[in-house]
């Protein structure tokens, strides 16, 4: 009883923050993002051949970056990012406050999208999403709540329990 009081915390603060960051994305409004992710990036001391991007990727030292979006007044930051498959987290409290929530994307590993999931800081669940799947539908979906077949199976066929 008490883990499905907790979950339902959980996806209503995240229902919470996915619905805001909605407003926020459709809206236009990306200065915000910006700024957070300007005062939460850590600047590279100096730039390497191993951090310069190689012609026509088009990837830059900005975008390998960790970002912590949980401080950020824009909500937007953690799904612009999480959108684009680029290095983020954002941490939660859920609304009975004891439940702590964190989730990350890693970046791109082997071609997939590397997403992990922590409850009350333990390591719960471990994703490798294809290029292009990791969507709202599917990160709705990975805290229980249903949003099709479709996003079932994707989750289902990306992600690993840890711990179980």
């Amino acid at each position: 009883m008490t883990n499905n009081k907790t979950l339902y915390t959980i996806v209503i603060v995240l229902a919470v923050i996915i619905v805001v960051g909605g407003i926020f994305l459709f809206s236009g409004n990306r200065g915000g993002q910006k700024e957070a992710e300007q005062a939460t990036a850590v600047p590279p001391t100096s730039t390497t051949a191993a951090e310069t991007p190689a012609a026509g990727t088009g990837a830059s030292v900005a975008d390998k970056e960790m970002i912590d979006c949980s401080e950020a007044t824009d909500p937007g930051c953690f799904l612009a990012r999480m959108n684009e498959c680029l290095p983020v987290t954002a941490k939660g409290m859920g609304s009975d406050g004891k439940t702590s929530f964190e989730v990350t994307i890693l970046g791109i590993e082997n071609e997939k999208c590397h997403f992990q999931r922590k409850i009350n800081d333990v390591l719960n669940l471990n994703c490798y999403f294809p290029k292009g799947t990791l969507n709202m539908d599917t990160f709705d979906q990975t805290f229980g709540n249903d949003k099709g077949a479709e996003a079932k199976k994707i989750v289902d066929d990306a992600c690993q329990p840890v711990g179980w």
